[in-house]
């Protein structure tokens, strides 16, 4: 099973500290997640930069780290830029890159936008296939969107180096399995898991992923009013070393780690995971 975290902080300084340890720990995949409106719960270095700018920054001073988005509200974006950017962060970051894509949890985004919430499945599930051509180089007719056979987005991807994931609900979950793509799943701690990663496999699901917020306590307190009120993973080393291998048990392939909100929380949880878990995972 592989690891990543998000660099989360308050301050420019704070978030390349988390990233800095995270990396030179033996983490090797630093996420980002997406959002479009101005957020109290997310200021600016805990998730309200835009993700593939700041990654490429990341990219720019770990230039072999994998860069992951997890995950990408692809109706409220233009999928051709969102390719762009994709393949352009493939050529800076050395271990590749990951675009996870989600249909969108926020209806106040969708109302800015002047979309149709409601409906933003049918977008997605156009937008997802046209992601796909795109990276591809094949064209693309639908509802929304036609990419013609003539031309190449540029830059092109280098072979593999961007991987498409699915991430998001119920419904999600059934699309990836029919375009047997890999499954992001969030907020689920091993045993809220469990059941969906058996029927995943058990319906011929390939990898499954998860986006987790991990607490090693103790921890120096948050400010208040700074921080998600949710955790999925919180205890001791030992008790958050348990639970990394209850996800690989469950046959997790990727864990992607939200450790904190701000400077403090983030780097304290970041610097037990690789002084104290990680030294005590035997991942394969």
């Amino acid at each position: 099973m592989r690891l990543g975290v998000s660099p989360y902080g308050t301050t420019r300084a704070g978030a390349l500290r988390v990233a800095d340890v995270a990396v030179a720990g033996g983490i090797d995949s630093l996420w980002l997640g997406d959002g479009l409106l101005d957020v109290a719960d997310f200021p600016r270095w805990s998730g309200g930069l835009e993700a593939f700018t700041e990654l490429g920054w990341l990219a720019g001073r770990h230039p072999h780290v994998r860069a992951g988005v997890g995950a990408a509200v692809i109706p409220l974006r233009d999928p051709l830029w969102t390719v762009r950017q994709a393949a352009t962060l493939a050529h800076l970051a050395g271990g590749g890159v990951v675009l996870g894509l989600c249909p969108g949890f926020w209806e106040r985004e969708f109302v800015f936008r002047g979309l149709d919430f409601a409906t933003r499945g049918r977008r997605f599930d156009e937008f997802v296939d046209a992601v796909l051509a795109l990276l591809d180089g094949r064209p693309h007719a639908g509802e929304a969107l036609t990419v013609p056979e003539e031309g190449r987005l540029s830059p092109i991807a280098p072979p593999g180096a961007v991987q498409v994931w699915l991430a998001g609900g119920r419904a999600t979950f059934e699309r990836a399995l029919a375009r047997q793509l890999p499954f992001q799943a969030s907020r689920m701690s091993p045993a809220q898991l469990a059941e969906l990663a058996r029927e995943w496999f058990d319906r011929g699901g390939n990898d499954l992923t998860v986006r987790v917020r991990v607490t090693v306590e103790p921890h120096p307190a948050a400010t208040p009013g700074d921080t998600v009120e949710w955790s999925s993973v919180t205890g001791t080393a030992a008790e958050v070393a348990d639970a990394i291998h209850g996800y690989a048990e469950l046959g997790v392939a990727d864990l992607s780690i939200v450790p904190g909100q701000d400077d403090e929380t983030s780097l304290a949880t970041v610097t037990a995971l690789v002084e104290h878990v990680l030294p005590s995972l035997d991942m394969g």
